[in-house]
């Protein structure tokens, strides 16, 4: 039943399933059982309700550990499509209406247009308790962070909750969007600054030529604006409610643990520099 490995997380493996048509998603030994049931749920009402994700057949069980089984997407993910563009130095058109932000930006406004029930997560408290308590922050700062979210407008709309470029998945340049563990009713904003802070403030691998160092950062902010403009244009939001959500997004994005210290330096200063103008 359980093929060869196809993918690696932090918190899971993933795993040919039976056929060529299913993967198995098999979560850590330490993850809990209702946060599995929750994506199973969470995704079973995004697919069912239309949208461009990977259909959830059943949950399972392998060897102690607990499982989803999905429709296998194959493709490659956002990400290896944004590192394909830099090492091929593809430019940014502003006025290309068929780009792959434009696309991601459509693709995330869709899934706020939806209207469900089912989703019990409350927005605020759910990114605190991913925040936790990053080291680089002090008591009084992880404080004014909370302080600063608890002022954040609060909305009702359907959102992914984890936008990161790894979990969209490229098929015949169709996006899907995959891993809704972290699904939430709030404020869309929030799943649009992750995108933003990713690009504004990302830090390329040490290994990285110069060339494509340079080329990328004489790209970055094009892509940023490209990836604004249009999720404002389809959504009617604006560029400073985006803004305004960095600061949470920037802090769960450090809470991970995956990135590396200059990127973390980067959006700590960030961080402090917007409290501090608050």
């Amino acid at each position: 039943m359980l093929g060869k490995r196809i993918g690696l997380g932090s918190s899971c493996e993933v795993y040919e399933w039976m056929d060529s048509n299913k993967v198995v998603k098999l979560f850590n030994l330490d993850t809990q059982a209702d946060a599995v049931q929750r994506e199973f749920r969470n995704c079973y009402i995004a697919w069912e309700n239309g949208l461009s994700t990977a259909r959830p057949f059943e949950q399972v069980s392998w060897e102690g550990r607990h499982g989803i089984v999905f429709e296998k997407i194959e493709g490659e993910t956002f990400l290896d499509r944004i590192f394909e563009g830099l090492y091929a130095f593809r430019t940014f058109d502003f006025n290309e209406p068929d780009h792959d932000l434009r696309k991601l930006a459509a693709v995330l406004n869709d899934i706020h247009q939806i209207k469900v029930t089912g989703i019990a997560t409350e927005q605020i408290k759910h990114l605190k308790s991913i925040i936790g308590h990053p080291a680089v922050f002090t008591d009084d700062e992880l404080s004014a962070i909370h302080t600063y979210m608890d002022q954040l407008p609060v909305q009702r709309q359907f959102c992914h909750g984890d936008t990161n470029p790894g979990n969209v998945i490229i098929k015949n340049n169709k996006m899907y969007m995959v891993d809704w563990m972290h699904a939430i009713i709030g404020n869309p904003a929030a799943d649009v600054a992750e995108v933003c802070v990713m690009i504004e403030f990302a830090v390329l691998p040490p290994e990285t030529p110069t060339a494509v160092k340079d080329f990328f950062e004489t790209s970055r902010q094009v892509a940023l604006n490209i990836f604004i403009d249009e999720y404002c244009k389809l959504s009617g939001h604006t560029e400073q409610e985006i803004r305004a959500w960095y600061i949470p997004a920037a802090a769960r994005s450090i809470s991970s643990g995956a990135l590396a210290e200059e990127q973390v330096a980067k959006l700590v200063s960030m961080i402090r520099n917007a409290l501090y103008a608050s």
